[in-house]
């Protein structure tokens, strides 16, 4: 059902950087004719065994890279889709439909009665070749493309199969080499309990199929039912814990509003502006508790209009502390957590947003409120656009910090001025000092911290890393598609 690729594609990346530095580049020229060998070791496609004897489309093995054959049925089940003209050559993108397709079925082998020899004749691709809007020179590249038997063969180095073609490619002496890609079934983490992580389904048109459960120690999968999807979704709620604010009535006086004989805010021109057809803004206040008796304010003015993607409104966020009303500026998004240290510090988070096409950058925020009350902006202090402090979207998680106060954070390694990339990208913790201290470089995918503060990072193909031990989880479509969905009662 499952297999552990424990520090397969860590180990695979260190190879594959070790061959482009230190194997000579044989220099080629169009139609050039070269000597390429059947691999020796076993191969496997989203977790079908391949028979590379018999195989009419082995793949093969040149320069110290292996090639896989691009034929229909191989880019079918990794879902990569392809143009073919004599005047452009050979188009090649991932299937972009949405909903992805599931590959239930395994892939199909081209097979043949004539065994293969260890050793063929291949030649360099002579056409124009483009990857994912990216022109291919072919004649330059250290592992070109190839062509044999009529069919093109891609290197399958990280570049074109990881970072262009989203393909995930695993590796150990014992099982070889194992291509992934395609994999779908498995969607966002929705939660976790004790025992499991939950993950919303590419199948949930099926009732019996709607919610895929994992178990954390097994890491056996299981299908949940629509009624037990709509009855854990039910238990997560903010209201588990008090880090992630209450209701609070403010008094509105013409344009100023007041919590209780303080005056927080003026509403300007553009907040009291009513729409025609959708009326005046929506009001929303949230109060969040603070160290030392202070109280952080949430105030959101949302007019209720149609809108492609989300529709966040306006938000202004104040610290009241000592009678004083300070506006946070720097928190002009929806608060997640106000979390109280033992120490009298408290933080004040905002987790990434989504928006229409992914996640909104800039948008997830940290600070630390000292116990004097001045407030350290951890964004400004890093020069980062983004810190994601982890289990800020865990709702059932009481409290995302340690018993020190520290936070899991993640930065992404954009500066924070004028987006550039950086070398901060990581994996860290930071103390209430304000002190980092950076765990691992920054892996691909969405971190997820459980209710134990473990933390689990999910990629694409239905992959699951446990960033403690380095385990790398992977299910295929194929095998949940076949399992036994769960009974209605």
């Amino acid at each position: 059902m499952h297999f552990s690729v424990r520090k397969y594609v860590i180990g695979l990346t260190t190879l594959l950087l070790f061959m482009l530095t230190t194997v000579p580049v044989q220099v080629v020229t169009a139609s050039t004719a070269i000597r390429a060998s059947i691999p020796k070791f076993p191969l496997t496609l989203n977790g079908t065994s391949l028979d590379q004897s018999y195989s009419h489309y082995p793949f093969l093995f040149y320069n110290d890279i292996t090639y896989m054959p691009m034929t229909w049925n191989n880019l079918q089940v990794l879902n990569i889709e392809y143009e073919w003209s004599d005047e452009t050559g050979l188009t090649i993108w991932q299937n972009r439909n949405y909903p992805p397709p599931i590959q239930a079925s395994p892939v199909e082998q081209d097979l043949s009665k004539e065994r293969n020899s260890s050793s063929h004749t291949a030649h360099l691709a002579d056409f124009p070749i483009q990857i994912s809007g990216t022109q291919i020179d072919n004649s330059e590249e250290p592992f070109p493309f190839l062509t044999f038997r009529d069919i093109t063969y891609v290197p399958l180095t990280w570049r074109f199969a990881h970072e262009m073609l989203h393909l995930d490619l695993a590796w150990n002496e014992q099982d070889g080499l194992g291509v992934i890609g395609g994999q779908n079934v498995m969607q966002e983490i929705i939660g976790d309990d004790d025992q499991a992580l939950y993950f919303y389904s590419l199948l949930g048109a099926d009732p019996a199929k709607a919610m895929v459960k994992i178990d954390k120690s097994t890491h056996q999968a299981e299908w949940q039912n629509r009624k037990a999807l709509d009855a854990f979704t039910s238990s997560l709620t903010a209201s588990v814990h008090t880090m992630g604010g209450k209701p609070v009535q403010l008094t509105r006086k013409d344009r100023d509003l007041y919590y209780g004989d303080l005056k927080v805010y003026t509403l300007t021109d553009s907040d009291v502006w009513e729409s025609a057809a959708w009326g005046a803004p929506v009001h929303t206040y949230t109060q969040f508790e603070a160290a030392n008796h202070a109280v952080v304010l949430s105030i959101n003015l949302t007019l209720p209009i149609a809108a492609i993607g989300p529709n966040y409104g306006t938000t202004y966020t104040f610290l009241i502390r000592d009678g004083k009303v300070t506006q946070l500026k720097d928190f002009n998004q929806k608060l997640d957590r106000v979390i109280p240290n033992p120490n009298g510090t408290t933080w004040i988070a905002s987790a990434m947003l989504p928006s229409r096409k992914g996640m909104m950058a800039g948008s997830a925020r940290l600070a630390l409120l000292d116990r004097d009350g001045a407030v350290h902006y951890v964004n400004k202090r890093l020069g980062e656009l983004d810190v994601q402090a982890l289990g800020l979207t865990n709702p059932s998680l009481a409290n995302p910090s340690a018993e020190d106060g520290s936070l899991y954070v993640v930065l992404n390694g954009r500066n924070l001025d004028d987006y550039a990339p950086n070398e901060q990208s990581g994996f860290y913790v930071i103390n209430t000092k304000l002190e980092t201290i950076r765990v691992s470089g920054l892996a691909e995918g969405t971190y997820y911290m459980d209710n134990a503060r473990k933390v689990f990072i999910q990629r694409a193909n239905n992959t699951i890393i446990d960033q403690t031990t380095d385990e790398v989880w992977h299910w295929y479509d194929a095998d949940l598609a076949r399992m036994k969905g769960a009974n209605e009662e």
